[in-house]
């Protein structure tokens, strides 16, 4: 099944919409837990630290890779949305039980 290069470039940018959702949920996690550590000073604190930033590493070159890079193969832009959508749900619901 071809996929049109109109959906593939909309995927594309709602994948870039949400991995910047993500990007800001993750900084937000971050902010907490370093806040957390400081008063606590405990392991899983720090944990909780490396956890956050890998994952906002992640989500960064992944969405600076989406919004500059363009070598993407046809039909991945659809799977990139969707991969961020669920990282976006599971995210908030995280930032929910830490808040």
């Amino acid at each position: 099944m071809a996929v049109d290069i109109t959906t593939e470039l909309w995927s594309f940018y709602i994948a870039a919409i949400i991995g910047i959702g993500n990007i800001i949920l993750l900084a937000n996690l971050f902010y907490i837990y370093w806040q957390n550590y400081k008063e606590i000073r405990s392991k899983f604190n720090l944990g909780l630290i490396f956890f956050a930033a890998f994952l906002l590493l992640q989500s960064l070159f992944l969405t600076l890779s989406i919004l500059f890079h363009g070598g993407f193969g046809r039909g991945e832009g659809v799977l990139l949305a969707i991969n961020n959508l669920i990282l976006f749900i599971a995210l908030s619901i995280l930032l929910k039980v830490t808040w």
